[in-house]
Parts: structure tokens; sequence; C-alpha cells
């Protein structure tokens, strides 16, 4: 395999694009500049940190990003807490950064285009040849030895060959647009706030405060029939919303998404593969999806190089379906009835060497570096396994609804 054409030029693809070049390959990169107003995924996990240092950027991002010290959690009177990232004992760095994504994505793609890359400004099509399972790109004299898809939500393979899709079992609605300014707990961090239905996020960038809501796509219409009305009115009617952005001004149009919890069946082909939010996306409630796209994206390249493929797609069906559980334990409420049931034995004799134990791994899944750690992961679940024994029913006052 000599030549790759990657069709969009995210995240996922500019990484993708960086390392395939670094190997030798002659890689092609097609986007189309024109992009909506704001994208999801400003809030990075330090997991991501090595991943900028791996594509020698971080210094570039670090000078028009805010510092992100950790995260905070506001599910309910009992359950309200933060999480410095230097209290995780990892091998990762103790911070990572909020970034504007316009920014963020240029600084990407300039990077590809440093490493050699052919990027093409202009839209790439794709055609599916006869009836069989390959691609090729329509009025190109020469063809690529792969094409990857990296066009997100635009699914432009899955749509092209009909490519069943998975969908996690919740139909949310999120829409988000940045602030002038919002309440906030702690400097830099990503908030993380339960709403009366739903929840919100609020991540603070330089001089603007990126918020969202998430909420169920009937809960939605309630509001108003456009993206504007509905999170206006949102804002103005929902008690805690209220509270939060109460002498905020919104600096940007809304931006509306419902195909949340979407993960494609099938991610290689004779002559394609899919990577980044194309293979699938999870939820953005623990700013874990542009981490799963560029740790995919880094696994794409070495499996290219070493013509295992089908060891890519296991790697990233591995990391959705760990991320879906884990987003899951969010949603049923579990991960915070967990949370207060420990807060219960924290200062016993046995607390006392548990609870160190756990705030370790607990601490290296959520900034991303052990999602898919066997014990880590294993340790979770045992976790939300005891909560249920102890509580039963318990969890469903920390649910979202």
């Amino acid at each position: 395999m000599k030549t790759v054409t990657i069709v969009g030029a995210g995240p996922a693809a500019c990484t993708l694009a960086i390392l395939l070049r670094r190997a030798g390959l002659e890689v092609t990169m097609f986007f189309q500049p024109k992009r909506a107003p704001l994208i999801v995924g400003e809030s990075l996990v330090p997991a991501i940190i090595p991943i900028l240092r791996l594509l020698g950027i971080e210094d570039e991002v670090k000078s028009f990003s805010q510092f992100k010290p950790g995260a905070c959690f506001n599910i309910s009177p009992d359950v309200n807490f933060s999480f410095p990232f230097n209290r995780v004992r990892s091998n990762l760095p103790p911070y990572a950064y909020n970034v504007p994504r316009a920014q963020f994505d240029d600084c990407l793609t300039e990077a590809a285009r440093r490493a050699g890359t052919n990027v093409i400004e202009q839209v790439a099509t794709l055609e599916r040849i006869g009836d069989s399972d390959r691609v090729q790109l329509a009025g190109s004299a020469s063809q690529p030895d792969l094409i990857v898809d990296a066009t997100g939500r635009l699914r432009m393979i899955p749509n092209l060959l009909g490519l069943p899709s998975e969908r996690g079992r919740r139909e949310d609605t999120a829409l988000f647009a940045h602030l002038d300014k919002a309440q906030l707990d702690h400097e830099g961090y990503v908030h993380t706030t339960r709403l009366e239905r739903g929840w919100s996020w609020r991540i603070p960038l330089p001089g603007r405060v990126s918020l969202g809501c998430v909420v169920p796509a009937e809960h939605a219409t309630k509001f108003g029939a456009t993206a504007e009305e509905q999170y206006d009115n949102l804002l103005r009617q929902d008690r805690v919303l209220k509270e939060i952005t109460r002498d905020s001004k919104r600096l940007t149009p809304v931006v509306k998404h419902t195909n949340y919890q979407l993960v494609t069946t099938r991610l290689v082909g004779p002559n394609w593969v899919l990577v980044g939010d194309t293979a699938g996306f999870i939820d953005p409630v623990f700013s874990s999806g542009l981490f799963i796209a560029m740790n995919g994206a880094i696994t794409l390249a070495d499996c290219i190089q070493h013509h295992n493929l089908p060891q890519y797609e296991r790697h990233v069906r591995k990391h959705l379906r760990s991320w879906l559980q884990i987003v899951e334990y969010f949603y049923n409420g579990e991960l915070f009835s967990c949370f207060r049931l420990g807060q219960e034995y924290r200062d016993t004799p046995p607390g006392k060497v548990i609870f160190p134990h756990m705030d370790k791994h607990m601490g290296r899944i959520f900034t991303g570096a052990a999602a898919m750690a066997p014990y880590s992961r294993w340790l979770l679940d045992f976790s939300m396994t005891m909560t249920r024994l102890k509580v039963g029913a318990g969890a469903a006052d920390l649910a979202v609804a």
C-alpha cells in the first residue's frame, strides 16, 4: 500500500495524514473549507496531550487555548465535586486544554501540509464500483490504494454502501452556542451539570464559554420550533440553567446535533476504511470523542503499515464499546450513586485502604489513559455491580432523565 486518499480534514484525518507521511506513504486529503459555526469537541482529555506532542503541535495549541486542570460534576446537592487531574497517579500530564475548534482544526491541517500531505480544498465525490463493496474517486483517472472516510457525521461511505449502524438507547438532542460568560466553579475546568431533563456542559474558552444542553429530543421541541428558540428558552426556563447564565449573552448561532451514540457496524472494506466520528460517536459527556478519534487514527496508521486493518477495526470497536458502557453508568445514575456511597465509607479503616486504589484507577479511566485497560475497567464494572447490590434502585435519583 503506497497511496492513501483521506476524505475529510478533521483531527482524525490530519493525525492519520501526518503519521502516514512520516512512514513514506503518498497521502492526499480532500476537505471543504466551509464549516459549521461551531463543532462539538472543544474540551480535550489529558490522554490527548501525548498525541499533540507526537504530532509536534502542543506549543501551538497551548498558545490559543484555555488551560484545563480538571473537571467539575454538579449532579445533586450531595454529589457536587471537582476532579483535578493532578490528583491522578498516571504517566499522563496533569492537564489538558479547552480548544477553539476552528483554530485547533486549522493547526492540524497546517501540520498535515508541513508533513507533505497533498491537501486539496474541494469536496471529493465517491462512487460505488458496480454492485461490489468497493468505492472509488469519481472522475479520477488514477485511484489510490486505500480511501479513508473521515467525513464525520456526513458518513459518506456508510451512506454510499448502505452500511448499517448501531444506535445507543438514548435519542437526545444537543444544542450549543458560545456565551460571553457563565457561572464557573473553577477556572479552566469543564463543568458537567445535571438539568431538570438532560444535562449541560460548560467549557471555558479564551474570552467566552461554550455551553451545551443535551436533552431528550421530545423535551427540546417544547421550547420552540428553531434551534435558537429551543436553546434560548431552555436557558431562560430551566431552573439550573437560568442561574448559571443569569448575566450571559449569546455570541454565536446555535448548533443542533441529533445523531448521538451511533456506531457503524463495519469499519473496513476491500479498499476503504472509516475513521473518527464516521466510525462511531458515543457521547460528549466525558470529552472522549476527540481522543477516541485521534487514538483510532494512530492505530490505523500503524495497521496500514503492517497490512492489518482487521486489527484496527477490533481496536476501535472495543474502544467505542468501552466508552458506551462508561457513558451508560453516567446516564443511569450508577456512577454517582457509587461516588455518594463511597463518601460514607471513605474514612473507615477499610475505606482508607481501598479508596486510594480506586481513585487511581477511576482517574486513569476518565482522563483517557485506561478506558480499555482490563483491570481498571474490571474495577469500574465491579464497583457498579456492588453499588447496585448495596443501594438497589437508589441510583434512580441521580439518573439523567
